[in-house]
């Protein structure tokens, strides 16, 4: 396999640094110049997103490498390194790794992943990568909302090492608020992104894509009935605390009932649209993103009513053999459309054999939406603007919410 230019800059940039932080954009092209980076120093263990391990085993393949992909619990309990090896693990089952010695490289793909200093997985990945010499952390989103969630990589890499608390009050603007400390803020950025500089290196898309346009967003508003229960919130307040903390607002009591019902209700009109998409351009295959499962099954039973749809669908319920299937098979053009929803299908996936995607369902997180946004975009598409479709219903609390996200400012290019 032979790397672009670009791709080997990041290479000798991983190799070079030794612990760092691969941070190109979403589709640039992480995985091959870091497969050969990490070939230098054998074993390596890579961790990723559960519908990521056969690219990365695909990867090290091109290589001439065999990786071995674990799956199950079991299999990761008994895990433990061998001169040679290249193993492969999803961050599902990370915390059942016993061997912690022995790795001379660890890769942490999406390691946006690892953001929550109490979750079991943020736990297992900053033991190992105090064990191992050669730390490749890997994200085009390193920060998805906010500063503070970058504070594991940060200090497992020993880039920055004091404690949480110092982090949060130095760069996360941290305030005693009625509800308990507050970390979702922004300070001191330009310290921290002096901080950052020699161990990042990110490109953005426009800077190694030939003739590279951006996306065309366009916000589709349904002209459907607003839920009367969505009068109880304040629209402005919520929307503020959404641009800076989606998950804080889905947590309110009643809102996740809310977008969910929403969504079915959002979900026939969209499958309409998905229609008159392809009657416009019968030859245009589709990627269709969703939040719920319920939402994705309304879909997917639309589009087997006549005209039938050739389809597939991807949910967190899917195999990690089934996503790859219906992966290749919508590459291979096999399937017209392929619906999935965010969390299981916006990760280390290639759908760029689409140029539009259409959210029936979106987020409210903008590192969410620019990951799922990217996976039809590709090093090798020259100067195709991808085409980007956000149905919400007019008025309601997800619209208001979506036109400011929309229009936030992003953290991340501030910092890195």
């Amino acid at each position: 396999m032979k790397l672009f230019p670009h791709q080997e800059v990041a290479r000798d940039f991983l190799l070079t640094k030794k612990r760092c932080i691969l941070a190109d954009a979403p589709r640039v092209g992480k995985t091959a110049p870091t497969a050969a980076a990490a070939l230098h120093n054998l074993p390596v263990l890579v961790v990723c997103p559960a519908v990521a391990k056969y690219v990365w085993a695909k990867a090290f393949a091109q290589l001439g490498h065999t990786a071995t992909v674990i799956s199950g619990k079991s299999a990761a309990a008994t895990l433990a390194p061998t001169p040679g090896m290249v193993a492969v693990i999803n961050y599902d089952i990370l915390s059942q790794v016993k061997a912690l010695k022995g790795w001379a490289t660890l890769v942490l793909d999406e390691s946006h992943r690892v953001k929550t200093p109490t979750a079991k997985r943020t736990k297992a990945a900053m033991k190992l990568m105090k064990e191992t010499p050669n730390v490749y952390a890997l994200s085009g989103t390193p920060i998805p909302n906010r500063p503070i969630e970058i504070w594991p990589i940060l200090h497992g890499l020993g880039i920055y090492k004091r404690s949480w608390m110092e982090f949060a009050c130095r760069y996360a603007k941290a305030w005693q608020s009625p509800w308990g400390l507050d970390v979702s803020g922004a300070s001191n950025i330009p310290e921290l992104r002096e901080k950052l500089k020699p161990w990042v290196l990110r490109r953005k898309r426009a800077d190694v894509f030939t003739n590279y346009q951006q996306p065309v967003v366009s916000l589709v508003e349904l002209d459907l009935p607003v839920d009367k229960r969505e009068k109880q919130f304040d629209a402005d307040s919520i929307s503020d605390l959404a641009a800076n903390s989606p998950d804080v607002v889905l947590a309110l009591e009643g809102i996740s009932e809310i977008m969910r019902e929403a969504g079915e209700l959002k979900a026939p009109h969209a499958a309409e649209f998905i229609h008159s998409k392809i009657e416009q351009e019968p030859d245009e295959p589709l990627v269709v993103f969703a939040w719920h499962k319920s939402v994705v099954q309304i879909l997917s039973d639309a589009l087997k009513v006549s005209p039938a749809i050739p389809h597939l669908t991807v949910t967190g319920a899917t195999s990690a053999t089934q996503k790859q299937e219906a992966i290749e098979s919508f590459q291979a053009g096999k399937i017209q459309v392929i619906i999935g929803n965010v969390s299981s299908m916006s990760e280390g996936v290639d759908l760029s054999r689409s140029s539009t995607v259409i959210f029936a369902e979106s987020t409210w997180a903008t590192s969410a939406l620019e990951q799922a946004s990217a996976r039809v975009e590709n090093v090798n598409k020259n100067g195709c603007a991808p085409s980007i479709y956000i149905l919400t219903i007019r008025t309601s609390l997800d619209s208001i919410i979506l036109s400011k996200v929309l229009k936030k400012m992003n953290v991340i290019d501030q910092i890195l």
